[in-house]
């Protein structure tokens, strides 16, 4: 009997639970909802604001939006720290305003009835960014705050959200700043300056190979239009394509098309990526072209494909013959080398060595009575077992099934 109370009890208990987590999640995305503006009919939004327990005063709220990263790389992971971030803040904000909180991902918003204290959002900056400060020293979360204007209706919390995550985008963008207001967003210029000089230098030095100019010009522009945080995040971003595209101008047609997915830096570009981390992708790009245009050049100055294959065939038999000594033989370095020879003929350098080194053994095998060791050795391989599996791999046959059956087709021909 005791038992049946008991488990009763347990059942009731998680009932209770369920509907307070479900209502908590419905409260979440009705919130979500309405912020991104999905929900329009302002009835609609008053009943259900009711029903949820969502108060939002009409004499003067706010939206602050928070972003983090940093030690989230699952979804427990971004619940922890949704928790750490929320509770932190809103200990600092309660103390003053009655709030509501929705969270998404990386994203924690709250909307905060700021007419109900006589302090404003500002005079507690320094408390906030104490908490980010925390934050980031003991959970290893980098947070940023964007705080909206004050609205009095209802209807602008759409607009109120728009002005938070724009601000909280801006303040993610720089490298010493984590607290951005509306006010500060509207100060910033829609305008920025890269000259057509600029752009001309920057593409002559890059098809030159000039690294160390081509990254002063990248270094002189971009500081230029952000030193002083005066630049709109949109028209940062804006700046950055200009430049990658002049970039990618320098270099021939189909020049990066070897590049792999995961280094396509106008994909990493996409990304909400601050100032200096996408300054960091301009110059590893840029390096790339520098390096693509020298082996470009290179490749001009002998038939590449002929060359090093005319000078495996004459040094197959070395055992020290590898990549690594064919670059320095065609004073490049044994990667760039081995991209050109790819890109010409669709095979690897190691592939071309082991080939002509196979084709050799091959007629030794035919013409001589040389055990199979001794023909690995005269073909370059140092072990014998290496030299029988890439015969293998090029013709289904071990040295030994060649020469037997080579043998049998002589004897029939003989016949």
């Amino acid at each position: 009997m005791n038992r049946k109370k008991s488990k009763i009890r347990y059942s009731k208990e998680k009932m209770r639970k369920d509907l307070i987590q479900q209502k908590k999640t419905l409260k979440n995305n009705f919130l979500l909802n309405v912020m991104r503006g999905d929900v329009k009919d302002l009835k609609y939004i008053e009943e259900n604001f009711e029903q949820l327990d969502i108060f939002i005063s009409q004499n003067g709220f706010q939206i602050i939006t928070i972003e983090f990263n940093g030690a989230v790389d699952n979804n427990s992971e971004i619940i922890l720290s949704q928790f750490i971030i929320k509770n932190r803040v809103e200990k600092i904000l309660s103390t003053y305003f009655s709030l509501q909180s929705a969270e998404l991902l990386h994203r924690i918003s709250m909307i905060i009835n700021t007419d109900e204290s006589s302090i404003k959002i500002e005079k507690l900056q320094s408390q906030l960014q104490s908490a980010i400060e925390f934050i980031d020293h003991d959970h290893g979360i980098r947070c940023f705050i964007g705080i909206s204007h004050i609205h009095n209706n209802m209807g602008e919390i759409p607009d109120a959200y728009t002005e938070s995550l724009e601000a909280v985008t801006s303040a993610a963008m720089q490298e010493d700043k984590n607290i951005f207001y509306a006010e500060d967003v509207e100060k910033l210029s829609n305008q920025y300056e890269f000259t057509i000089e600029s752009e001309y230098r920057l593409i002559n030095h890059i098809k030159t190979s000039n690294k160390e100019q081509a990254f002063n010009i990248i270094e002189d522009v971009v500081c230029e239009n952000t030193k002083n945080h005066n630049l709109k995040i949109g028209y940062v971003q804006c700046l950055m394509f200009d430049i990658m595209g002049a970039i990618i101008r320098s270099v021939k047609e189909k020049g990066f098309s070897s590049m792999p997915v995961e280094k396509d830096p106008i994909r990493m570009m996409k990304e909400n990526l601050n100032i200096v981390e996408m300054k960091q992708i301009l110059l590893d790009f840029c390096s790339y072209a520098c390096e693509l245009n020298l082996s470009q050049k290179e490749m001009q100055k002998y038939n590449i494909e002929e060359d090093i294959n005319q000078y495996i065939r004459e040094n197959y038999f070395n055992t020290d013959l590898n990549v690594s000594m064919l670059g320095e033989t065609f004073h490049l370095t044994p990667a760039y080398l081995s991209k050109i020879y790819k890109s010409e003929t669709g095979n690897s350098l190691l592939y071309a060595i082991n080939s002509i080194r196979i084709e050799a053994s091959k007629k030794l095998l035919d013409e001589t009575d040389l055990s199979v060791n001794q023909i690995s050795k005269l073909v370059g391989y140092v072990y014998c077992n290496a030299f029988i599996r890439f015969f293998k791999k090029q013709t289904g046959l071990t040295p030994g099934q060649y020469k037997n059956l080579n043998k049998k087709q002589y004897k029939t021909i003989d016949e």
